[in-house]
């Protein structure tokens, strides 16, 4: 479903991404970790086509997503780690201005904001403005918005980092329910913390951890993978509990 091919972003000569190339297919989910700055959010607004890159492709369903914007954004949706703009619109107008910027007809746009509101549990928020509303809300508001044009790649960056205990155990479950409808997941985090919970939203033989380290992946490889491999690396009966934050700090060392 997504293909990235050779893909390099430079600002004033300077490389920030370097020859990425890696698949995410249907019901599949990738997790790219790093550091601030290491070039994850810059790939996501990539893959959005919001960010031209320098060389490379990004296909969509065998589209070039670079040179047929129009085409492939309805396909495309975006979950920024901070809600920006409309704060004095209630909830309910910022839904129908999506819906008519993502052109539903006019007499399918009250069943469906209905539909985003009920499955993001929010209904009772629709006349609040969304000044009021926390930061919680907010990022419930964002997908009830963003499923209103049932898009195939979903792009979340940092969708856990917002919420409190509760509200990532519902995300989680809604990441789980996007792969299990056969969506394509990319999900940006830092949060080494987040990491095995996000990876187990789904089937672990489908979900892709991506580090990216300097622009580059240092290690780009099936979960399930990572894990077996350092079982067997592990010199006890069982995995330490630990694994993964000793890995990753391997390979991101200097």
């Amino acid at each position: 479903m997504l293909e990235v091919q050779n893909l390099c972003k430079s600002f004033d000569k300077k490389p920030f991404l370097t020859e990425l190339t890696f698949q995410v297919t249907a019901g599949e989910c990738l997790v790219l970790l790093g550091r601030n700055g290491a070039g994850k959010t810059l790939l996501l607004n990539i893959l959005a086509t919001l960010v031209e890159p320098t060389s490379g492709s990004v296909s969509i369903d065998g589209v070039d997503a670079l040179a047929n914007t129009k085409q492939v954004r309805p396909s495309i949706g975006y979950i920024p780690i901070a809600f920006e703009g409309y704060p004095e619109l209630s909830v309910v107008d910022y839904l129908n201005f999506f819906a008519a910027a993502y052109k539903l007809e006019k007499h399918e746009r009250a069943s469906a904001i209905d539909a985003v509101l009920e499955l993001m549990d929010i209904q009772h928020l629709r006349d609040i403005k969304i000044e009021v509303l926390s930061t919680g809300e907010r990022q419930r508001l964002l997908f009830a918005k963003t499923f209103l044009h049932e898009p195939q790649l979903w792009l979340l960056d940092e969708p856990l980092a917002p919420l409190d205990p509760g509200g990532q155990v519902e995300m989680l479950e809604l990441i789980g329910e996007l792969r299990a409808m056969g969506k394509t997941v990319v999900i940006a985090t830092n949060r080494l913390e987040d990491v095995h919970r996000l990876c187990d939203t789904g089937s672990q033989d489908g979900t892709f951890v991506g580090i990216l380290k300097d622009g580059r992946f240092t290690e780009f490889k099936k979960f399930n993978e990572l894990r077996n491999e350092n079982t067997e690396a592990d010199t006890a009966d069982s995995l330490s509990s630990n694994w993964f934050y000793e890995f990753y700090l391997e390979v991101t060392k200097p």
